[in-house]
């Protein structure tokens, strides 16, 4: 399992896990584009991402969540 914080604060929260099965997102609290290039500096492809983990409904943990399912299409918990 590999854990990758992208972005923790009040400006937005993110963090990447990976599994021999799944890559998955906890909170999605920054822009789809912030998040695509997070996800490249560390040699993941958004598309790979196939599951969304929201904790709450606050900006700073869903501010790319719309964006980001409708181009990427993963299953999200809320």
């Amino acid at each position: 399992m590999i854990v990758t914080v992208l972005a923790s604060g009040s400006k937005g929260n993110c963090i990447y896990i990976s599994t021999n099965n799944h890559h998955i997102l906890i909170d999605v609290g920054m822009t789809c584009i912030s998040i695509e290039r997070k996800l490249k500096e560390i040699n993941v492809n958004p598309s790979d991402i196939d599951t969304i983990l929201v904790t709450h409904a606050h900006k700073d943990h869903i501010a790319g969540l719309d964006v980001f399912y409708k181009k990427y299409k993963p299953t999200v918990y809320l």
